[in-house]
């Protein structure tokens, strides 16, 4: 596909930093929206977006560097571009990074997190769709080889080189399949939330059926999957299967207590 959006002499600006870029504003904007609905700050839930990503970018490029000090001193722009490919552990340690970071601004800014969690949920849906279609572009989470009719091919070298992504050979598109579940779980969750009866509600249905699907998903996917247990289950099984398990709690209901009758 098209890993390299445009270059500009030695600039060269990549498909998926801008899809980055897309996903951020359009999934805060939303949850902007969204907040304002549950009585959740608006401005706030903003400052939440801006403080997880800038702890996420910066932390994993922190480590990155502390990691591959050598290879930073040869090749600094590079070592601090984001066209650094992306690998299992460095997604994984942006997600904590950010997590970390954000729980941590709800807890100092008192947010109430059921609400906050509610409000973020379409926006985080909408902001992985577009994000899928960022890694379809750019030959990213690639997936099995496939004789289907839906399998898509990629020719770009630097897919291989940033990616690994096999050339030349007909996979399937399992990042159209990502962002179809996150645009669909999108439209879902904004359809549910004047409907809402409790907080945690929507956070928790996304959770739930996002972690179900994706640990189907997980199957089609390439070999880059960091598998554990002997190979029983892929890392992102594990998450998915951790997702679907906080999901389905959140979704109880809650029952208050009662006084009993003095």
């Amino acid at each position: 596909m098209y890993p390299r959006l445009f270059t500009l002499g030695p600039v060269t600006v990549p498909t998926y930093g801008v899809f980055a870029a897309i996903a951020l504003l359009a999934g805060l904007a939303l949850a902007m929206r969204t907040a304002a609905r549950l009585r959740v700050n608006p401005d706030a839930v903003w400052n939440l977006g801006l403080v997880a990503v800038f702890a996420a970018a910066l932390g994993s490029k922190l480590l990155l560097v502390a990691g591959h000090s050598h290879d930073f001193f040869s090749y600094p722009l590079l070592m601090l571009s984001i066209t650094v490919p992306r690998t299992i552990d460095s997604v994984l340690t942006e997600i904590g990074l950010g997590l970390s970071a954000g729980l941590l601004y709800m807890t100092l800014k008192r947010m109430p997190w059921l609400d906050t969690f509610d409000a973020a949920a379409p926006g985080w849906a909408l902001g992985q769709a577009i994000l899928a279609l960022g890694c379809f572009f750019a030959g990213c989470d690639y997936g099995r080889p496939t004789s289907l009719p839906v399998g898509v091919v990629f020719h770009s070298r630097w897919a291989a080189l940033w990616n690994g992504t096999p050339l030349n050979v007909k996979l399937q598109p399992v990042q159209l399949y990502l962002f179809a579940v996150q645009l669909a779980l999108c439209l879902l969750l904004l359809w549910r939330l004047p409907k809402r009866r409790q907080a945690g509600e929507l956070a928790g249905a996304w959770m739930l059926m996002s972690g179900l699907t994706g640990f189907f998903l997980d199957f089609l996917l390439g070999d880059n999957r960091l598998m554990i247990f002997s190979g029983a289950l892929s890392l992102t099984q594990a998450i998915d299967f951790c997702l679907v398990v906080i999901g389905a709690l959140m979704l109880l209901e809650h029952i208050p207590a009662r006084s009993s009758a003095s």
